[in-house]
């Protein structure tokens, strides 16, 4: 399996350019606390790692699905930290980030070279060599075009049977994400401010239709993390921690439970080729 070290240029207008280009900035500008929020051993003092816990608990069911050396593609792989655990477990494993600042810290846990600069708009990948592509908060910083080209991707490169696990933000979140988005939104052209990034928002049923159209099969979406606990957190960290274990052992009647799923804080999805 190879990957190509050239970031990608599509030809599009300039606004799904510059979704692109500034998701990259925001990670070279946070990688840092991406790294720190890792490294936190405690779930329940940062809502980050509550959600990511349950991302993982998810991801881990689709990795233990795998055959034995199986090859695996990380979108986004960030600082590395899934990366390490697929080869902990004796699997083949490439990744592709394209924010420099990110795989200069993924140096830190994996082996550098297999870690190269790319875009899920093109992946460097044969057609059908892949077992498993994960992609972990990618698609939401990417307009709905992106979205269409990087599944379409995806599927290009699985094998035939082969698993996808991808996570999107749900449009109606109870953390009331997309309405602040749309407040800083009016904002930045009131007031002529940069734009802080791009936010594609979903809803489970028509995530699902629209993976099927770019040739996904057995796509199931799942919720994830009682959003709420995101507002709480900021009002009060030691109530956000307090509720937060309260809930854990109640997250899939919270959150994945059909008539509640599409008020999670996470959307997550799992297809088959």
């Amino acid at each position: 399996m190879a990957n190509g070290r050239r970031s990608i240029s599509v030809d599009m207008n300039p606004d799904e350019k510059w979704s692109r280009r500034r998701a990259v900035e925001v990670h070279d500008e946070t990688a840092d606390g991406f790294l720190a929020e890792y490294r936190g051993d405690n779930i329940f003092d940062s809502p980050f790692r509550y959600g990511r816990h349950l991302i993982n608990r998810a991801w881990a069911r689709c990795v233990s699905e795998l055959p034995q050396g199986a090859t695996c593609l990380d979108i986004g792989c960030g600082v590395g930290a899934h990366m390490a655990r697929l080869l902990d477990q004796g699997f083949e494993v490439t990744g592709i980030e394209p924010s420099a600042e990110m795989r200069r810290l993924a140096a830190k846990n994996i082996p550098a070279d297999l870690v190269s600069d790319g875009s899920v708009l093109r992946l460097q990948a044969a057609d059908s060599s892949i077992d498993f592509v994960y992609a972990i908060e990618v698609f939401r910083y990417l307009d709905a075009r992106d979205n269409v080209q990087g599944h379409r991707e995806i599927v290009r490169v699985l094998k035939p049977g082969g698993i996808y696990f991808g996570t999107y933000v749900n449009k109606w979140a109870l953390d009331g994400f997309r309405q602040l988005s749309q407040f800083r939104k009016l904002k930045e052209r009131l007031t002529r401010a940069p734009r802080r990034y791009h936010v594609e928002f979903e809803t489970p049923s028509s995530l699902c239709d629209k993976l099927r159209a770019a040739g996904f099969s057995r796509v199931t979406a799942h919720g994830a993390m009682f959003a709420p606990l995101r507002v709480l957190h900021k009002v009060s960290p030691r109530l956000g921690a307090a509720v937060s274990r309260l809930t854990m052992p109640h997250e899939t009647r919270l959150s994945d439970y059909a008539p509640f799923r599409s008020f999670a804080g996470h959307l997550i999805i799992v297809a088959r080729r």
